[in-house]
């Protein structure tokens, strides 16, 4: 039987920085959305810096653009608006093989 399961709706949320961001703003922009790996004492000691979606699960299509569940898009567009960047949303038809990666962690 067909439907029998529901599906899980998903939102693709592109965004970027506004054209003539400096270096700088594009580091850290990148560093509060998708964390980063960083290392002291010439690699002697490793850490991860965790950005917003380190927590939530996404599927990321490119940079800048990812898929998340309907109900994590909206405080993903706000973090991106609060760190300067400008953010669009369009709902998605999820493959299987979306909705696997989107239903495997927590909320």
């Amino acid at each position: 039987m067909w439907g029998i399961y529901p599906t899980m709706d998903g939102v693709a949320v592109v965004f970027y920085l506004p054209p003539g961001s400096s270096p700088a703003q594009h580091s850290q922009f990148r560093r509060r959305i998708y964390g980063e790996e960083t290392s002291s004492w010439g690699g002697r000691y490793r850490y991860r810096r965790k950005g917003y979606l380190d927590a939530k699960p996404h599927v990321q299509l490119n940079w800048g653009a990812v898929i998340v569940r309907s109900g994590d898009a909206a405080r993903l567009m706000s973090v991106i608006r609060e760190n300067g960047g400008i953010a669009h949303r369009r709902a998605v038809k999820l493959t299987k093989a979306d909705e696997r990666i989107l239903s495997s962690l927590p909320r």
